[in-house]
């Protein structure tokens, strides 16, 4: 594969990525949450460039609040 035919890592991605890292979480799940969360706000954004900081944080809230027990 040539550099040229990497995947390109997308901001959503590093954010998917440290968030499961951190919270030791399967990034699919993570992924999830995270998309519906993005989404969610993107629609009612004023400001879209904070978009990604506060899906960010609602994710890490909403994993850190489920039952682990539920996982």
């Amino acid at each position: 594969m040539t550099e040229s035919e990497l995947p390109v890592e997308t901001e959503q991605d590093r954010a998917i990525a440290q968030i499961s890292d951190k919270l030791r979480v399967p990034a699919q799940e993570v992924g999830e949450i995270y998309r519906k969360e993005f989404e969610r706000l993107a629609v009612q954004a004023r400001i879209p460039t904070f978009v990604a900081t506060l899906a960010m944080r609602n994710t890490r809230s909403i994993l850190r609040g489920v039952d682990k027990s539920l996982r």
